[in-house]
């Protein structure tokens, strides 16, 4: 009887519900999240299929501190199952993960029937993490686009609902809200208010998520200029200053060191030069990051690396600063 007591013992506390750990402040979080990469393991079909725990141990060996698990789907008993999967391996590999959801519906359409749907994701995945360790977070919108760049009010008034729920199975994990138009820096201050009452709120915002162009003045970059260098210095002031402003702590959720999903015609080189000079600049403010997207490096098919995609890695990882 003794023997199975102690195994019953050891079991416990392999599992995550059973740690009592202390929770992590948004500061001490910020340091932790360090260099991070946005993943599709918990987001399509393709990349769940071929998920593993050796492609995560891949991406933590090559430098990368943390993993924005990106969700689409339902939070369906299988899926739960899957993102509960990806979460452990992360946790057990020393990766910090961030659970993000996209929130298409409610995006597209800030009804209130769709904020409901996303409320009660949001409760059913905190619910499935519940005592989980400290290191876990939740990001509540992977980006805010759509009809719902023109309605802060509702913006607010999902997240207000959001961290209710959340709080009462996780009162004290870190979650992260975002802006909007893009969670854009410049709108940071709308969410003020929420951070009043929670001092486990961080503020997510992201530039660049979809790259640099050649040709968009607002996005633009081709040799670093002057003037394309202060367009990145710009948006990370706002975030500092925001910061200084209100006590909160930011992190940049995606930036993209090439235009992957439109045009994609930057050479190597020329993403060498972006993503030297962006890592560069938001580690000398102090602001983690995640860059955009694992399967731009990574062959999840092969389980190996893109090759020719390494100096760029490199330049994430490791940048060369001056």
């Amino acid at each position: 009887m003794r023997r199975i007591v102690l195994r019953l013992g050891l079991v416990l506390l392999a599992t995550p519900q059973a740690h009592a750990e202390a929770p992590l402040s948004p500061r001490d979080y910020q340091r932790l999240l360090g260099v991070g990469v946005d993943v599709d393991w918990a987001k399509t079909p393709r990349a769940m299929r071929y998920y593993s725990r050796e492609q995560a141990r891949a991406f933590k060996e090559i430098g990368f501190d943390h993993v924005r698990i990106r969700v689409r789907e339902a939070a369906t008993p299988e899926l739960l199952d899957h993102l509960e999967r990806v979460v452990g391996d992360a946790l057990a590999l020393g990766l910090t993960p961030v659970v993000a959801y996209k929130a298409e519906r409610f995006k597209e359409d800030p009804s209130p029937q769709n904020r409901d749907r996303a409320v009660a994701w949001w409760r059913a995945v905190a619910g499935r993490f519940r005592g989980y360790p400290p290191e876990l977070s939740f990001d509540l919108i992977i980006e805010v686009t759509d009809r719902l760049n023109r309605e802060p009010g509702k913006l607010l008034d999902l997240y207000r609902r959001t961290l209710a729920g959340v709080r009462k199975t996780n009162p004290t994990r870190i979650v992260f809200v975002s802006p909007r138009l893009r969670s854009a820096p410049e709108y940071l201050h709308e969410l003020d208010a929420l951070f009043e009452r929670d001092p486990y709120l961080m503020a997510e915002w992201h530039f660049y998520a979809s790259g640099p162009s050649k040709h968009n003045p607002k996005k633009k970059w081709t040799t670093g200029t002057p003037e394309e260098k202060r367009r990145i210095l710009d948006k990370i002031a706002l975030a500092c200053e925001w910061q200084r402003a209100t006590g909160g702590s930011t992190w940049v959720g995606a930036w993209m060191p090439g235009n992957y999903n439109k045009g994609d015609d930057y050479a190597v080189s020329e993403q060498v030069a972006f993503a030297t000079f962006t890592s560069c600049a938001l580690r000398a403010a102090g602001i983690p990051f995640a860059v955009n997207q694992a399967n731009k490096f990574y062959d999840e098919a092969a389980g190996r690396w893109r090759e020719a995609m390494l100096p760029v890695v490199e330049a994430v990882v490791r940048p060369r600063c001056p």
